[in-house]
């Protein structure tokens, strides 16, 4: 039922395996606490670790840019009869007349009817030069891709050109250019807001920053250990990552300054970032998994044309929701012990915020000091 290689579905049932595990720890959360800023230093270890791989790999391998960004040419074809990936792969390695560099294929996996009502499969052929031209640029120029057509149509019978279409070097350029400032805009946006939306503490900002940044090195990093092509769904992935993991982050950022507020300065800021993370944990985890069950779907059983940006979106999303508990709230902590924020506002609280402490609070009368119990209402996350 499922065409899956023994590899692929060793991956799947890994993944199983990790998914699975990761709901039990996340539930525990909901009947015990743990002392998670106290193993600070192990947590940078591991993302010290897991950067150093990114690192390396990026310097030893470099990025295994696609035709999006080194350009090329498109040939998209029909076929009368059903061919297979193989078929056109073995028939492009005979054509000599320029030599060709990258190569990708994609055939559909049904007939289609053309506008005359023939049957036809579809084949997208990508390709780029082996060497450049005088331009600068990788694509196939003057009769070149007529002479690529005709040379597939003697190998694989008559082809009907269905269209063509070059990417040249300002195009590639301006993708990558664009891609950068994208980037680039999103975290000094997202910085500024975050800095806004909590009181103009930029200390949560700069910590959110450093959370996109840890994940953006180790997917890219990832992505060129993998040899996988960077395109322009993979920006896209980059920038849904880098949203994805500053909504995490906010998530527990506001607990945090609810809590922060709560006590009130009685209690030590360490502490506090602690037990908001444990508040937020099952929560985390609960929508990572349900976002990383729809990506590992989509990666085994949706065809090799989505595996490259369902492959970006797994490894961001996991990193994200690793470094949103692990990276931005040790960094805040951090950030609050050598860096003193601005004094925070005063809020004062009928209730605790859902799931904190209950705080006891000496009161006077006449009769004597009596105690009170400041009640707030636990809510299982």
């Amino acid at each position: 039922m499922f065409n899956l290689s023994p590899l692929s579905w060793f991956g799947l049932i890994c993944w199983i395996v990790a998914l699975t595990a990761a709901v039990i720890w996340g539930r525990s959360f909901r009947h015990r606490q743990r002392n998670l800023m106290g193993n600070m230093g192990i947590y940078f270890a591991i993302s010290a670790l897991m950067l150093l791989v990114a690192v390396g790999s990026l310097s030893v391998k470099g990025l295994n840019f696609g035709l999006d960004f080194t350009g090329g040419t498109i040939l998209e074809l029909g076929s009368p009869k059903l061919v297979t990936t193989d078929d056109v792969q073995k028939a492009l390695e005979d054509f000599k007349s320029p030599e060709l560099g990258d190569r990708m294929v994609q055939v559909g996996a049904n007939m289609q009817k053309d506008e005359e009502g023939k049957d036809y499969q579809r084949i997208v052929v990508r390709v780029t030069r082996a060497q450049a031209t005088a331009e600068g640029g990788k694509q196939l120029e003057n009769k070149e891709p007529a002479a690529l057509e005709a040379h597939l149509a003697s190998k694989l019978g008559n082809l009907k050109q269905l269209g063509s279409s070059s990417i040249g070097p300002t195009v590639t350029g301006e993708l990558r250019y664009h891609a950068f400032l994208a980037m680039g805009v999103a975290m000094l946006v997202q910085g500024f807001y975050i800095f806004l939306r909590f009181g103009m503490q930029w200390r949560y900002g700069i910590a959110a920053n450093v959370a996109i940044l840890h994940d953006v090195i180790i997917m890219v990093g990832l992505f060129s250990l993998a040899g996988r092509q960077l395109d322009s769904p993979f920006v896209a992935a980059l920038l849904t990552v880098a949203g994805y993991s500053v909504m995490d982050s906010v998530v527990i950022f506001d607990r945090i300054r609810e809590n922060d507020q709560f006590y009130g300065g009685k209690k030590p800021f360490p502490e506090i970032v602690n037990t908001s993370v444990n508040q937020t944990m099952s929560r985390s985890v609960n929508t990572t998994l349900t976002v990383l069950i729809t990506l590992v779907a989509i990666y085994f059983f949706g065809g090799s044309t989505l595996q490259n940006f369902a492959y970006a979106l797994l490894v961001g999303i996991a990193s994200g929701a690793y470094s949103s508990v692990f990276v931005a709230a040790p960094t805040l902590v951090i950030i609050d012990k050598y860096f003193k924020s601005a004094p925070k506002a005063q809020v004062s609280y009928t209730t605790a915020p859902a799931d904190v402490e209950p705080v006891y609070q000496e009161t006077g009368t006449d009769d004597g000091a009596k105690r009170r119990r400041t009640r707030g209402q636990r809510r299982k996350l």
